[in-house]
């Protein structure tokens, strides 16, 4: 449209005066959206909070990983593991874990077991290298009405880059690029390759991104990080093919891996739990995402349908996590025995979408209906082994710490989930009307093995099939006082199904004198979540949003104490009575002057178990921050930021450790060079602060003396470089 537009304008006269009109400038809220309603729109004309980070973004803050992400997200975080795992997953608004959604082209990206989150070889979902992203959307609250189940925290939906977002650069049928990006936070380097090539109306791109990396660099800690170096490889390929002017075929390939190596310091010493002294532990951790996907789009309409969206995918993720210990009995000086320990974990996911789009007048109202279709089926499998051998004589054996293996703690499981979603949007004047609403169908069908009963102990409580139905609606309501201030309110029903491993997890350990019993009888996870918020956005640039949130959980899915059996304790999987989570979040941009401006943002919240009155531990401390920014539109930029967290006082056990408060400063500078060379560089926590993430040591004692490898990294530099051809 815009291109028939522009040939249609006649030229300028040359007697033509300048137009004294001032020309409104993109503002935050302009940034589109496609995740938070399914169609394309503003932020600006979204009943909810959204936010969309760009690749510009990405470079000028010099993102590296998915911490970065978050570093300036009110309301959001992200959680790492320093002894070996990583990164964790998003958090948004106190709820995190395979509570949130996450894709990378409408395509969800597999989970990893909720159960293993305390375990030693961690808990992650850090499966997207950011240099094959063009934008990250972040949507919070509940969305299942869209997304169905696991979406009761929110969406984290990534696009990947496209042959067009670089074949338009200079008119030319053929770009190329490398890029070379630092960060001192954990000396990691990256180097990436770009190319993609137009023939007729078939493009293509490739990405490929190599990452190495190590130790994150702890501020004024009094203990060194465990000794790590890590690899990854990122590929992205993509064939984009347009038959007609009205269709679109897209065939996707991505490939991520990556490879960790730790000598995890943390786990040596004396254990009298574990009647052993650990002498030295080394871990391999090796973790690997796939995808393959076909869509096809008609932008045209056949009979009263005006845009058909169709599309197949295959994504597979598998981790293998290997431990080498040296042990020995308590006290010894030298070690008796090693163990290996082989933990894998699979998933699979099939999957289609069918999403249509039909735009009419009812009732002589505009209406733009989004409906379709989803179904996705997943195997799930977590195999685990150990064998620990006695140095004086060479025997091994694969029992030892309580436990036999070859051992499955869940059994091997099969899911089908299968849904059904209709919105429509309905323009009446100044309101939009936004009512929409999801029916699923989801299956949970185990398949016990030799393995699982080797672990479980509780044959009497067999794992049993599962079938839920759920129905999701949401309304949301917007409202333009005039052409600059807005309102919004949105209501939205979320619910999670039990998943695979809470309700059929069976484990005895009749040494350390526990076990955990399966439980048919888990209800879904459900949330029910009420937004209200104003916005403005003036012709300057300047924006600002500020909203009120109230989230109330119900049978949420955790572990307790249920009963004993002569000595051992059984625990189980159960639902829990009612969480709320409340809070405020604010931000905006005032541009004061030509190519100035003053942005921030604060976010404060506040959980509470209803059934205890004890806080909610996952919920971030308050949080704000203020960013002066210069330039960045003609080449050059600069920006200095500020950040302050509070206190997280809001925990569950008095002696859990409660981070203190904090204050950080950051600087970047840009600059490109005819839009061929592009450079970005940036000093972190310039005053070398020592701080801690609050969701990093949830449930850890104040006592606990790994407490300083748990720090934050120091001050720190980091740069990108561009180059393009």
């Amino acid at each position: 449209m815009s291109g028939v537009a522009l040939a249609q304008t006649p030229p300028a006269q040359p007697s033509a005066q300048p137009s004294t009109t001032p020309q409104a400038q993109p503002t935050q809220l302009d940034a589109v959206t496609t995740a938070a309603t399914r169609t394309k729109r503003p932020i600006d004309e979204v009943p909810g909070t959204v936010s969309v980070i760009t690749t510009q973004d990405i470079d000028r803050d010099n993102m590296q990983d998915i911490r970065d992400v978050v570093r300036n997200e009110p309301g959001v975080s992200v959680g790492n593991q320093p002894a070996r795992g990583g990164f964790t997953n998003y958090v948004i608004r106190g709820i995190g874990g395979n509570r949130v959604v996450i894709m990378s082209d409408g395509v969800r990206v597999p989970d990893f077991p909720g159960s293993n989150a305390g375990s030693p070889t961690g808990f992650t979902r850090d499966l997207v290298d950011l240099e094959s992203v063009k934008q990250i959307e972040i949507v919070r609250g509940p969305a299942s009405a869209l997304y169905g189940s696991d979406a009761l925290g929110g969406v984290v939906a990534y696009t990947t880059k496209d042959p067009s977002d670089y074949l338009v650069f200079g008119g030319k049928n053929v770009f190329a690029s490398v890029k070379a990006a630092y960060s001192g936070a954990d000396n990691s380097f990256a180097e990436t390759g770009t190319a993609a090539v137009r023939a007729g109306n078939i493009e293509f791109l490739g990405i490929y991104t190599r990452r190495d990396g190590g130790s994150m660099q702890l501020a004024n800690s009094a203990l060194a990080p465990n000794p790590e170096s890590w690899g990854e490889n990122n590929f992205l390929g993509k064939l984009v093919w347009r038959p007609t002017e009205n269709d679109t075929i897209r065939l996707v390939g991505e490939y991520y891996n990556r490879t960790q190596n730790t000598e995890v310091l943390s786990n040596m010493g004396d254990f009298p739990s574990l009647v052993a002294k650990i002498y030295d532990e080394w871990a391999r951790d090796y973790s690997k995402r796939s995808r393959v996907s076909a869509q096809w789009v008609h932008d045209a309409p056949v009979g009263f349908v005006d845009r058909i969206d169709l599309m197949a995918y295959f994504t597979q993720s598998i981790r293998q996590e290997d431990t080498f210990q040296l042990r020995g009995p308590n006290n010894g000086w030298t070690p008796s025995n090693y163990r290996f320990a082989s933990y894998w974990f699979t998933q699979n996911i099939y999957g289609a979408e069918l999403q249509l789009n039909t735009n009419t007048k009812l009732l002589d109202l505009a209406n733009t209906f989004t409906y379709g279709l989803s179904f996705n089926y997943t195997t799930t499998s977590r195999p685990r082994n150990r064998q620990q051998v006695t140095m004086a004589t060479g025997i091994s054996t694969q029992t030892s710490g309580g436990e036999t293996f070859p051992n499955k703690n869940f059994p091997d499981t099969n899911t089908m989930q299968i849904g059904a979603y209709l919105q429509d949007e309905i323009t009446a004047g100044r309101l939009t009307i936004t009512p929409a609403v999801r029916v699923d169908y989801y299956n949970l069908n185990p398949n016990p093995d030799a393995d699982f009963w080797r672990s479980s102990g509780a044959v009497n409580l067999l794992p049993t099939q599962s079938t839920y139905w759920s129905a999701s609606p949401k309304l949301g309501l917007l409202y333009r006082l005039t052409d600059e201030y807005s309102g919004f309110f949105q209501y939205a029903r979320g619910f999670r199904a039990p998943p695979y491993d809470n309700a059929n997890f069976a484990f005895t350990n009749t040494t350390s004198f526990y076990q955990i019993l399966p439980n048919a009888n888990l209800k879904p996870e459900t949330a029910d979540s009420f937004e209200v918020g104003a916005r403005a956005k003036y012709k300057d640039g300047s924006s600002w949003q500020l909203s009120g949130f109230y989230n109330l959980y119900t049978n949420f899915i955790d572990t307790v104490v249920v009963g004993m059996a002569g000595p051992i304790t059984q625990f189980q999987y159960v639902n829990l009575g009612r969480v709320n989570i409340w809070g405020v979040e604010a931000r905006g941009d005032w541009r004061f002057m030509p190519n100035w401006a003053l942005m921030g943002y604060f976010a404060y919240a506040k959980g509470t178990d209803q059934a205890t009155g004890l806080p909610i531990d996952s919920v971030d401390p308050w949080k704000g921050s203020a960013r002066l920014r210069y330039g960045y539109q003609q080449g050059f930029g600069a920006q200095l930021i500020s950040t302050v967290v509070g206190a997280h006082d809001q925990v569950s056990n008095p002696t859990y450790f409660q981070t203190p408060g904090y204050f950080t400063l950051d600087a970047t500078v840009g600059y490109a060079f005819e839009e061929r060379v592009k450079l970005n560089v940036g000093a972190f926590n310039i005053t070398n602060a020592k701080y801690w993430n609050s969701q990093d040591v949830i449930g850890v004692a104040a006592t606990n003396t790994q407490l300083d490898r748990y720090v934050q990294p120091g001050r720190y530099f980091g740069a990108n470089l561009t180059v393009k051809w």
